[in-house]
């Protein structure tokens, strides 16, 4: 199905009263064990991003998703300063597909690295489901952790402190977050026997991903990696 999309930012133009509650509506169809009162205030709300950009999704002007873009500075690490842009998206089960935001995120990416190319710049997410990092991870040039992509634990111990450390790939990649996105039985055990590389990856390295237990990712965001995910997506689409 073709949805229409809304984008907005926050400095410019930001949701009104009724977008603000349909985007309520969604957290809560798209999520267990959450309180949207709580998500929003945290991820919408809080002073600690400098940007924020938000794509919403409509059906017949009914908003059935968005993904959410924030951008953050000052982590450090002796001499290493950063700039984190961070993703959160949720949609009415129905309406949810992998890669439904891939494009939106990365297109965001890059445009703020275009305006910054000085800048050490990561995309860092909460992989909440194997299908969520599969739409990425599939497209993307550079992804850590990736059964194809080596890294060292650093960045993770810098973005991820205080999240839990996976002994299978020495990283510190796994975040509790206690949500859990709705899926059926049947979706549950599609993955489990699913003999897809970055599905069968994620269920080895987070199998309580059904228990609110996430996966952090990290995507470099420069010049290499727009090339080689530029050259990725160019074969894809083949």
């Amino acid at each position: 199905m073709k949805l229409v999309t809304k984008d907005l930012t926050q400095t410019k133009v930001w949701l009104s009263s009724l977008e603000r509650k349909a985007v309520m509506k969604v957290i809560e169809s798209s999520f267990s064990n959450v309180v949207p009162e709580v998500y929003f205030a945290k991820y919408f709300e809080q002073d600690d991003a400098f940007k924020r950009k938000l794509r919403l999704y409509l059906d017949n002007d009914k908003v059935v998703g968005f993904c959410l873009i924030t951008f953050s500075s000052g982590k450090s690490n002796k001499d290493l300063k950063v700039v984190m842009i961070k993703a959160c998206a949720a949609f009415i089960p129905q309406y949810r597909r992998g890669g439904n935001t891939f494009t939106y995120s990365l297109y965001e990416s890059f445009k703020y690295w275009l305006s910054a190319p000085w800048k050490k710049i990561y995309y860092a997410d909460t992989m909440l489901s194997p299908a969520m990092y599969r739409a990425i991870a599939k497209n993307v040039g550079v992804i850590w952790p990736h059964p194809n992509h080596s890294t060292t634990n650093a960045l993770f111990e810098l973005f991820n402190a205080k999240g839990e450390f996976n002994r299978e790939e020495s990283l510190r990649c796994l975040m509790y977050v206690g949500r859990v996105s709705k899926y059926s039985d049947k979706e549950l055990a599609s993955f489990e026997k699913s003999k897809k590389l970055e599905i069968e990856y994620y269920c080895k390295l987070n199998p309580d991903f059904n228990k609110g237990m996430a996966l952090f990712v990290i995507i470099p965001v420069h010049f290499k990696q727009l090339l080689q995910t530029a050259y990725k997506m160019y074969f894809r689409s083949k």
